[in-house]
């Protein structure tokens, strides 16, 4: 009896010492991956904020704006250096590429941005509308995003596979323990100096365990200051969101409806240029504030979320809020939603898009014939297609078929014409993994095609 409780003791002794091994080497693995996840969030963060502070800088011209920017080009070097450093010391080949394409990404977007900064503070709006439209900054930035996301999932993982080991090596270590009290019954006398080992054993693990709490503890510390710093910057573009809402857009569209009363009362001059300046005027405002104001609404949130829409109920209220322009402008709009009614989207971006297409095809009509516009869909593989077409003036695609999607792109003469819709409709559907073509013919009308996952 006394050699086999020897024997088990040396046995379990064994077993026990390799499962707390094991334990350790887990818990400074997902040290090291969770160190990673944070240093990965916090270079992403940074790189919006840059590319925010450069798109507000940019749009309204007010140095205030590269706030963001500012901040976020003090620290990303750190942040590049750090995470280099981590994933170079304890992570695979394929990781330590990886990160060497996201460190030359990330100084690509900067210096996109530090340009466009730099011509936009020397007045040279044309080239940096040119740096702007090549893309390349925006395929950067996706890019980051992607290869962020790759490294977040792959960071996950392994902490999930850690923590799993831990949980096995416990459970292990919990049927060790029970068999090893069994025995230590029957032979007290002689396992207790085996017994006080032990304790003395699980002393110490449990101090290594209370030690890796406490690291876990400052990091979801570390994790809620920036919560906090986040909430709180999204209050502010909330706030100034709220200010062209309501105290800009109010006295516009208040302006817009005396004009329109004027017009339908006879008492407008409109062979007076200063009145038809102040109409044209007063639209084209009251159209770049509606366009600010989805742009700035699509950034509060941070990430949008797909729900489940109805075509059918989203024209409907699209063509509620443009009833005046629609009936005044005598256009007839049909729809067959029958192929498909419902799908996943972001709902504010899908508006967005109807609202524009829409806008556009009643404000480029052609005024020798009836406006008509047409929509449908059609289920095509694992792919949706919405088709919008109309029969108005059209678009010369030989002369302009390159720029049509072009940020402050324009193709027509109005006066209210500012070149914000086509930009906003193109990046909504490429942020939905969608496409979008045209085809168009002067003087015959434009159909846009857009492609959607199903």
């Amino acid at each position: 009896m006394i050699l086999l409780v020897l024997s088990a003791v040396v046995i379990n002794g064994s077993l026990f010492f390799h499962l707390m091994r094991q334990n350790k080497e887990s818990m400074r693995k997902k040290t090291l991956n969770e160190k990673a996840m944070i240093l990965t969030r916090k270079l992403l963060g940074n790189i919006k904020d840059a590319e925010m502070g450069q798109r507000g800088y940019i749009l309204t011209g007010r140095s205030r704006y590269l706030l963001p920017y500012t901040n976020a080009a003090k620290v990303i070097s750190g942040y590049q250096s750090s995470l280099t450093l981590l994933i170079k010391d304890h992570f695979s080949a394929d990781n330590i590429k990886t990160d060497r394409l996201l460190n030359n990404l990330i100084n690509s977007k900067l210096a996109e941005v530090e340009n466009t900064i730099s011509l936009k503070n020397q007045g040279k709006e044309n080239l940096m509308l040119k740096v702007i439209n090549s893309d390349a900054g925006e395929n950067d930035m996706n890019q980051i995003r992607e290869i962020c996301n790759n490294l977040l999932n792959i960071f996950y993982n392994n902490v999930s596979l850690e923590e799993q080991k831990v949980s096995k090596t416990l459970s292990i270590t919990e049927i060790s323990i029970a068999i090893f009290s069994i025995l230590v019954i029957i032979v007290i006398s002689i396992m207790r100096v085996k017994l006080y080992n032990r304790r003395r054993k699980n002393i110490r693990l449990f101090e290594e365990l209370e030690l890796q709490n406490s690291k876990l503890i400052t990091q979801q510390q570390e994790l809620k200051g920036l919560s906090m710093d986040f909430s709180a910057r999204n209050a502010e573009l909330e706030h100034f969101t709220h200010i062209i809402s309501h105290d800009l857009r109010g006295p516009l569209s208040n302006m817009i409806s005396l004009i329109q009363i004027l017009e339908d009362e006879g008492q407008s001059d409109e062979k007076n240029p200063v009145f038809k300046m102040l109409k044209n005027a007063s639209l084209g405002l009251f159209h770049k504030l509606d366009d600010l104001i989805i742009l700035l609404r699509q950034r509060q949130g941070g990430l949008l979320l797909k729900e489940s829409i109805s075509l059918s109920q989203l024209l409907g209220e699209v063509k509620t809020n443009h009833k005046m322009e629609i009936d005044r402008s005598g256009t007839v709009i049909e729809a067959d939603f029958i192929a498909v009614d419902e799908l996943l989207f972001v709902k504010i971006y899908m508006q967005s898009i109807l609202q524009n297409l829409i806008r556009n095809a009643i404000k480029y009509r052609d005024p020798l014939r009836s406006n008509n516009i047409m929509l449908k869909t059609y289920h095509e593989g694992d792919t949706i297609r919405l088709s919008i077409s109309d029969n108005g003036r059209g678009i010369n695609l030989e002369k302009y078929g390159s720029e049509i999607f072009g940020l402050f792109k324009t193709f027509h003469t109005e006066e209210d014409s500012h070149g914000v819709g086509l930009y906003l409709v193109k990046k909504q559907i490429m942020e939905m993994n969608g496409s979008i073509t045209v085809q168009s013919e002067t003087g015959k009308g434009t159909t846009f095609n857009i492609i959607l996952p199903a």
